[in-house]
């Protein structure tokens, strides 16, 4: 048995997802000329998109910013995950940070103590960054 059996196979192709019960009429190849436009357009979008030495300094900044602020409210390592430290980020995509603690006794507390740091910080006109709109959502 095929992997694919029992899918319709027009033409002994496989569904291409783009048009129900259509494969053939709607594949065909690229020209060079095409191509290369697509090539040249896809270029023009990842370098507007993707992190620049200034946007991913900006960003460290930030987080070793938050990293220290957490570090004051108990002792631990904080460290960033995902996108950013895969230099893989959006221009308006979020920093991922995670804390490890031994201190057990954090287990109950840390959120609220992490969150008092940040709306104590949010008062200080002086801090090295803006921090506005603080939330905690707690999933039960």
């Amino acid at each position: 048995m095929g992997e694919h059996e029992g899918w319709p196979q027009p033409n002994g192709l496989l569904p291409n997802g783009l048009l129900p019960n259509v494969s053939a009429s709607v594949i065909r190849d690229l020209d060079a000329e095409r191509w290369s436009k697509a090539e040249e357009r896809t270029a023009e979008l990842i370098a507007c998109i993707q992190p620049n030495q200034p946007s991913e300094e900006r960003r460290n900044a930030v987080a070793e910013y938050v990293q220290q602020l957490i570090s004051k409210c108990f002792p631990c390592q904080v460290f960033t995950f995902g996108s950013v430290p895969l230099k893989t980020y959006l221009p308006d995509g979020d920093i991922d940070l995670t804390a490890f603690s031994k201190d057990q006794s954090l287990k109950d507390t840390w959120a609220s103590q992490v969150r008092d740091m940040l709306e104590s910080e949010e008062k200080n006109e002086k801090a090295e960054f803006r921090v506005k709109e603080v939330q905690y959502i707690q999933e039960i």
